[in-house]
This record gives structure tokens, sequence and C-alpha cells, in this order.
């Protein structure tokens, strides 16, 4: 009993577009996505989609990105994956959600639940 308290008392919560975002074990290496208000049109954020938005780093060294595919390109989209042992070409899970704050939690809640 004393684990499983220990282990819910190690977990790190986040807060990203207003909305908790359980990280586990990991931690927010990169972000540059929280300060965008994703509700705009994306001409007006095309500046600054770029390829990297956000990384979340496992303790393990796993990985969860998320970016903008083409970069600075209003025809581009988001894509979260997840990468295990640094296997960029093989992710472990793969989404491209919609540019809905909402789509987007729960693409990197899946992302971070298919590396625990």
């Amino acid at each position: 009993m004393k684990h499983d308290k220990y282990k819910k008392e190690s977990n790190i919560e986040t807060i990203l577009f207003g909305q908790p975002l359980d990280l586990g074990d990991a931690r927010i290496t990169y972000d540059s996505l929280s300060p965008l208000d994703l509700r705009q049109s994306v001409d007006v954020l095309v500046d600054d989609l770029g390829e990297d938005l956000l990384q979340i780093t496992c303790a393990n060294g796993d990985i969860v990105d998320v970016g903008w595919y083409p970069a600075w390109n209003e025809q581009g989209r988001l894509r979260v994956v997840a990468v295990r042992g640094q296997d960029w070409e093989a992710p472990v899970f793969s989404a491209r959600p919609e540019k809905d704050p909402q789509a987007l939690l729960a693409a990197l809640r899946a992302a971070l639940a298919s590396l625990a």
C-alpha cells in the first residue's frame, strides 16, 4: 500500500490550455506551445507553428513530441509522436489531432499512455 501512495505522490501534473495533464514521471523539456491560443486561425499562428512545439521526456528517456508539419505552413497539421529508445523512425504512437486544445490534450494523454 505504501508503494501505491508513493507512486501517486511522485506523479507530475501540469496545466496545458487550462486543463490538467498527468505527466507521470515525465517532465516538459521544451515548450513553445502553451503560450499559443490554438483557437486562433492558422494564418494568425503560422509564424509560431514550427516542428518543435512541445517535448515531454520520461525518466527512462522516452519522448512525446509535438510539432507542426510542414513547419510554418498554413496547410500544415499538428503531429504528436511517442518515441521509445530514440527510434524516431518507428514511433510507438503517432497522431495528427485537429488544431484544437481538447483534441491535442487527448492525443498527448494517449501518447503518454503508450509509453507507460
